[in-house]
């Protein structure tokens, strides 16, 4: 079956790098795992060896159809016909569960997202990447690869890179390196006033201007005046000659909780 572009798909043909990503998964026999965009099932039917069950999400409609009749999928697989961004993870899988999967490339911003917003919900996240992205989630503050991915990841879990996996692994094959990598969540909950919406809001106008001193950043906030951008500043404890890329994820999280304060004044 031909792959399709628009769905960001480069099947995973080798069966050794899937029982690589499922040897740094650490999986147990009693543990459920979701798999999101199984593609042919070479990491499906892996994973299904070493785990209680597996819960495969594929939206493709033809593939969907060509793992339902393919013979060799283990019973303790089930295959679920659907967008993952457009699912409830309650109900799908239960809570602490296992996520290991080969991300469509296309949707993978969009899928951390998510997992950003359910940090809790799975004890473990194994997933495979562009080198370019995982580098990016993975970066430490001041680092060249440091970006708004990698403050919104940090700010919930423990990233912990893994390896790279070549272009000769799939088909077809990409133009670039992929990446494996874990997301642990921290186990520390986050504050009950935690705005995960304003958050984001707060980061990404930082890192549109990464270039730029964060005082010509945050004033790009909605109701941020010279008075306020110095109020943020003093009581989130924050330089505003630092660039982005200086401020770890909790210094972003103080700068939200005071603008957000703000905000309801």
């Amino acid at each position: 079956m031909r792959p399709k572009r628009s769905l960001g798909q480069n099947f995973l043909l080798n069966s050794e790098i899937a029982t690589r990503i499922a040897e740094f998964a650490a999986l147990d026999p009693i543990d459920t795992v979701l798999e999101i965009g199984p593609g042919r099932g070479v990491l499906t039917m892996v994973l299904s060896g070493k785990v209680g069950s597996v819960v495969a999400v594929e939206k493709d409609d033809g593939l969907y159809r060509l793992l339902a009749d393919d013979s060799e999928i283990a019973s303790n697989v089930r295959l679920v016909h659907g967008d993952i961004l457009e699912m409830e993870l309650e109900g799908l899988v239960p809570r602490w569960s296992k996520l290991v999967a080969n991300l469509p490339y296309n949707i993978v911003s969009k899928v951390l997202m998510k997992l950003v917003n359910n940090p809790g919900y799975f004890s473990e996240i194994v997933i495979m990447v562009q080198k370019e992205v995982g580098l990016r989630i993975c970066a430490d503050p001041g680092s060249h690869t440091y970006s708004a991915l990698s403050v919104i990841a940090g700010i919930v879990f423990n990233t912990v890179p893994g390896f790279i996996v070549g272009p000769k692994n799939f088909y077809p094959r990409p133009k670039v390196d992929s990446m494996v990598l874990k997301l642990l969540p921290k186990q520390r909950d986050l504050p009950d006033d935690m705005d995960m919406s304003l958050f984001k809001k707060v980061v990404f106008a930082c890192f549109s201007f990464r270039r730029k001193m964060l005082k010509n950043s945050l004033v790009n906030l909605d109701g941020v005046d010279q008075v306020r951008l110095e109020e943020i500043a003093r009581i989130a404890r924050i330089d505003l000659t630092s660039r982005p890329q200086a401020l770890s994820p909790g210094d972003f999280y103080r700068i939200a909780r005071v603008y957000k304060r703000i905000q309801q004044t």
